[in-house]
Order: structure tokens, then C-alpha cells, then sequence
């Protein structure tokens, strides 16, 4: 089959479908912006939502170590009541185990945020690059030239700058999440105990409820 041939027989393929991509034609940017606005709002959305989660995080560890740090201060006391350290001793580890719940279920939120931002993602790629093949052909239909078919691919490279950029913020916060051993907080950590002074009852409340209970 020659070269020629191999054209023709293109367009013969896709003639039933002319007058449906012709009439499309008047659309066309209107279908790219709503899928690029698609794919906008998802990783908005998403990249949102993870700095929301991933700053409570930061708040969570600062908040515990303010409270961890209050007791081991009472403990590092020459002088204690009989059986006020045992209670401290016990205090620190029903906090711990609240933490390590309230840390978890964090971690949780973030993986869950990924992975909806991940799917969403990529279904708007799939949908952007559907379009991108129909506007080549509808470029090879319109025009009956080998150079429509092109032209109408190249139209819309312009947009897989958002897919690029997409990618990079997906990357960035995959690798917080599963690459590091543990998550990266270092300018919450770098300020934990500048507040050590700062009395905060509800600090109590939520780290170790069930003090005084035994």
C-alpha cells in the first residue's frame, strides 16, 4: 500500500463519521477549556485539601510535644507526691496511643486525598487526549490533507502544559508520602519547644483523656 493509499483509505474510514465531526467543529475549544477546566479544578481541589490535612498534621505533632513535654518536666522534678510519677508515667503512655490514632487517621486522610487526585487525574487525561485524536482527525476529515491530521494534534499540545504541571505536583506529593520513612514536618518541629511555657488545659483534654479515671 502506498503512501497515497494509505490516506485515502483514512478518509474513506472516517467518512461516515464527517458530518458529526463538521458539526462539532464550532465546539472544539469550548470541549478543550471544559476539559482542562476539569482537570484545573481536580488538582486544585486535591492540592488543597492535602496542604489543609498535611498542616493539621504539622498542628497535631506540635500540639503533642508541648503536652509530652509538660510531663516529662513534672518528672524531671527532684520531689514528687507518692505515686505522682507512676500517674505521669502512665499519663504519657494512654497520650501516646491517642496520638498515634489521631496520626494515623491523619496519614489515612492524606493517602485517600492522593489517591482521589490520582484517579481524577488521570480520567481527565484520558479525556484530554480523546479529544486531542478527535480533533486530528476532525483536522484530516475537514481539510482531506495529510497536514490536517497534524495541524489538528498540534493545536492542542499547548494544553498537556497543565498535564505537565500535574504530574510534578502529583510526584511531589507522592514522594512525601511513601518515599520519606516518616512525613517531613521540619518548621513545625524547629518551633516545638520555644512553647513549652504556654498552658493550654485542652491539650489534656485531647491527649490523654482518662486522666484521673483510675
Amino acid at each position: 500500500m502506498g503512501y497515497g493509499s494509505f490516506w485515502e483509505g483514512m478518509l474513506a474510514f472516517f467518512a461516515p463519521l464527517a458530518p458529526g465531526i463538521k458539526g462539532m467543529e464550532p465546539f472544539n475549544t469550548l470541549i478543550s477549556i471544559a476539559i482542562l477546566g476539569l482537570i484545573a479544578c481536580v488538582l486544585i481541589r486535591g492540592h488543597r485539601r492535602y496542604e489543609l490535612v498535611r498542616m493539621e498534621t504539622e498542628t497535631l505533632i506540635r500540639r503533642y510535644m508541648i503536652f509530652r513535654g509538660k510531663r516529662h518536666r513534672i518528672l524531671s522534678k527532684a520531689r514528687l507526691p507518692k505515686g505522682t510519677r507512676e500517674q505521669i508515667l502512665k499519663s504519657i503512655s494512654r497520650s501516646w496511643h491517642t496520638f498515634k490514632a489521631y496520626h494515623t487517621k491523619q496519614r489515612e486522610l492524606l493517602e485517600r486525598n492522593y489517591r482521589g487526585l490520582k484517579m481524577g487525574f488521570i480520567i481527565g487525561c484520558i479525556l484530554l487526549v480523546l479529544n486531542t485524536v478527535r480533533e486530528g482527525i476532525a483536522g484530516l476529515v475537514i481539510t482531506e490533507l495529510p497536514s490536517g491530521l497534524f495541524i489538528g494534534l498540534a493545536q492542542s499540545l499547548p494544553y498537556y502544559l497543565l498535564v505537565v504541571v500535574g504530574i510534578a505536583l502529583m510526584r511531589i506529593q507522592k514522594e512525601e508520602l511513601y518515599s520519606a520513612p516518616s512525613p517531613q514536618f521540619g518548621p513545625a518541629l524547629e518551633a516545638l519547644f520555644a512553647d513549652f511555657d504556654q498552658e493550654d488545659p485542652r491539650l489534656t483534654e485531647e491527649f490523654e483523656p482518662l486522666e484521673g479515671a483510675d
